[in-house]
């Protein structure tokens, strides 16, 4: 009965909230109109100070170098007299979140958590967090990061190119022929079986390598919607961006920026097609 009587409690808290609503008024931090602190500084760096300025914490935001626009930064919490730092990660992406108000994000983003209050800054427990265990946020995001500019320096190395025709060609080939230049095939579905647009890419035996959704596409065996990302044979998931500035005026496959980010995508992470999927199909 306890148990379940603070877990009410607490979804009533939580409630109470994100039914508030925080506004920023020349550097005023209000909560439903009653002032609870102050904030100055722009992005990526804010200072929060409490009612009466005699605590405050700096915020900073951050974002691994070459992310996407789709990806959100992070929020470094600092405590600006010892040094002492730790991260957070933005959760409410859907409900107060938004990329023209970082700071009023922040603020929201320090109060679902605790450690801003209808009474301000709550220092002991952003003490308690800089104390603690580090979040890591950054090294996954920096590692991450990592993956993906290794993986781009491999697909430059293959200098790939994408005909009219959907053939994929690249100065890496492994043929026979030192003159043909093919490693494989791409081809668009639109719209698809889901209504939205798709890719397939085979190798040059015209085994099926990966599938590209743009949206909403359900696949057997993985229990997510895929939304520009595809899926390979081997059921591994790649995110490949969806560009349409490449064909203002009619289409032509050669033009087409979506395909070629697939297959870079695909050859970044080892699928640099030609024949070497054979072996493994017989």
């Amino acid at each position: 009965m306890k148990k379940s009587f603070c877990t009410v409690v607490a979804f009533l808290l939580t409630v109470g909230v994100y039914a508030q609503k925080i506004k920023i008024d020349k550097g005023e931090i209000k909560l439903d109109e009653k002032t609870i602190g102050y904030i100055e500084g722009k992005k990526p760096v804010f200072k929060i100070y409490n009612l009466d300025k005699s605590s405050s914490v700096i915020a900073e935001l951050k974002s691994a170098p070459n992310s996407d626009s789709m990806t959100l930064p992070w929020i470094e919490i600092k405590n600006e007299a010892t040094g002492k730092t730790n991260e957070l990660e933005f959760k409410n992406k859907s409900r107060k979140f938004s990329a023209f108000n970082y700071d009023r994000s922040i603020i929201y983003e320090l109060m679902d958590r605790g450690y801003m209050t209808a009474d301000g800054l709550n220092a002991e427990s952003i003490e308690n967090f800089l104390n603690g265990e580090s979040a890591g946020i950054a090294a996954k995001h920096l590692g991450i990061q990592g993956d993906i500019d290794n993986a781009n320096r491999l697909a430059d190395a293959y200098q790939l190119t994408i005909d009219d025709t959907g053939v994929i060609y690249s100065v890496k080939a492994k043929n026979q022929d030192p003159n043909d230049k093919k490693i494989g095939y791409i081809k668009m579905t639109s719209p698809a079986s889901n209504g939205e647009l798709m890719y397939e890419i085979m190798d040059l035996d015209n085994y099926k390598i990966a599938t590209w959704y743009a949206k909403g596409a359900m696949v057997s065996g993985y229990n997510k919607f895929l939304n520009q990302e595809l899926i390979t044979y081997d059921n591994k998931v790649f995110k490949a961006a969806f560009d349409n500035r490449g064909n203002p005026i009619g289409y032509k496959m050669s033009k087409d920026i979506t395909p070629m980010n697939i297959v870079r995508v695909l050859v970044g992470n080892g699928y640099t097609l030609g024949n070497q999927y054979s072996e493994n199909r017989k």
